[in-house]
């Protein structure tokens, strides 16, 4: 039987690639020491683009709404399945959330209105992203799925399949109708749907978890998962609009979860075993400890701070220089 990976999906969501080659069957789990206890996980946690709001959303099915300025408690939104990541609105307090199940959808919290996504085929989605316009909405989902939308959630087109496996995260071009997902390889697509581009960012199967363009459109950064019991680090590699590699970073054991630039591109945060502050050039600026493995991560929009949620339930506020200011309450 020819190698063949699968992302396998847990309850609460947490990737593990499983390759057979024929009657051996290889699970890589999480790859960082983690509680058994995942009830408390933030998968999510992003920053409006007017910075009036903070949404964090994880496994216990809320999504919570923080002031962006005093960092008190709104509002706590019930959902019916388990928040996997969210995706702010460029222009508007509109949020586009992916979640297990049928649970995906878009909130107009200025309406009030929410809109199940039309045609969900109930797999759940894993990413989820906003185009540079907020006219267009790209969906990936667990079986490899990816569809585009209207901001009201309805279907405009979905995408042939190029995989077979879950996709886990897509980021669209800043300026450009093109989006990148991530899955065993990274794509790059248009918002018709054509290919554009299609390759693996290292040699070994290992898998990707996030992807950001940076804001100037010349490149992008994406992080991965590493496999300790293969001995292959987690990194974080900056590439060309072409996929061409501009370099490779290698700090700390944990998994890269999830990443974020700055609105003016001068500094990218990464949510890990600790949070990095990274420069445009991939020199470290900075680095804050933290109680346990981080998950969610968003500059404001002033880019005075850091919010970063986690696996044990944490959501802090953090300075640009990565220096601990204040937990919020859940």
């Amino acid at each position: 039987m020819n190698e063949v990976p699968r992302i396998a999906k847990s309850k609460t969501g947490t990737p593990s690639i499983l390759v057979i080659t024929g009657v051996f069957v290889l699970i890589t789990a999480s790859l960082s020491a983690q509680h058994d206890d995942n009830s408390r996980i933030q998968w999510s946690a992003n920053w409006s683009r007017d910075g009036k709001y903070i949404a964090v959303g994880g496994v216990d099915k809320k999504i919570r709404l923080y002031d962006g300025k005093s960092f008190a408690l709104v509002k706590v939104i019930d959902t019916e399945t388990e928040i996997q990541r969210m995706s702010w609105h460029p222009f508007a307090n509109i949020l586009a959330v992916a979640a297990v199940g049928k649970g995906s959808k878009v909130i107009d919290l200025d309406k009030q209105t929410e809109y199940q996504l039309e045609g969900d085929n109930g797999y759940g989605s894993r990413a989820i992203a906003w185009n540079y316009t907020g006219e267009l909405l790209a969906v990936a989902d667990y079986e490899g799925g990816i569809t585009i939308r209207t901001p009201q959630g309805k279907l405009i087109r979905t995408i042939t399949k190029s995989n077979t496996i879950s996709n886990v995260a897509i980021d669209w071009h800043p300026a450009k109708d093109e989006f990148i997902v991530l899955s065993e390889a990274v794509r790059v697509y248009d918002a018709d749907g054509v290919l554009l581009n299609e390759f693996k960012h290292r040699k070994q199967e290992v898998l990707m978890l996030c992807v950001k363009w940076h804001p100037n459109g010349g490149y992008f950064v994406l992080g991965d998962y590493g496999d300790s019991e293969q001995g292959y680090s987690p990194v974080l590699q900056y590439r060309t609009s072409d996929g061409s590699l501009i370099r490779e970073l290698r700090f700390g054991t944990a998994e890269y979860r999830n990443i974020s630039w700055s609105r003016n591109g001068k500094r990218l945060a990464s949510a890990s075993d600790k949070l990095r502050i990274w420069d445009q050039d991939g020199r470290l600026i900075a680095e804050g400890s933290a109680d346990d493995k981080l998950w969610g991560v968003d500059w404001s929009a002033d880019g005075k701070f850091v919010v970063t949620s986690s696996h044990e339930g944490h959501i802090k506020i953090w300075d640009a220089k990565a220096k601990f200011i204040r937990e919020l309450s859940l």
